[in-house]
């Protein structure tokens, strides 16, 4: 996803974690980077430099507190409009990692709890 900062466009990494449910949704974590270790954020689940491509930066972090729950509509839409850029899966243990954070956060909104039964 981009957004705009400083008139600048930056690319963020957000990830499916979960496979599509009753509802149609699947539950979708974004990451960031951790610019120092002074910065405040979720230390949940920490990825590291090299863990998928698009982790250029020595360390980033999943940010739980920014969840949502797209459907398959959602995504496809996002994509039509060059908003979302498709790369290779994150490995079985990453997935994991993030899975095991999501119900670790204290961050991540209670609402998304349902989504657990389809890790």
């Amino acid at each position: 996803m981009d957004t705009a900062q400083d008139g600048k466009k930056y690319k963020h990494l957000r990830i499916v974690i979960s496979h599509i449910s009753e509802d149609n949704r699947a539950l979708v974590i974004p990451v960031s980077t951790i610019h120092s270790e002074s910065q405040m954020y979720d230390d949940t689940c920490i990825l590291l430099q090299g863990e998928h491509s698009f982790l250029t930066e020595q360390k980033s972090y999943a940010v739980y507190s920014k969840a949502e729950a797209l459907s398959q509509k959602d995504l496809d839409d996002l994509e039509r409009n060059n908003k979302l850029i498709s790369y290779e899966d994150v490995s079985v243990d990453l997935l994991q990692r993030l899975q095991e954070g999501a119900r670790n956060s204290p961050y991540l909104a209670k609402i998304f709890t349902k989504y657990f039964s389809d890790f």
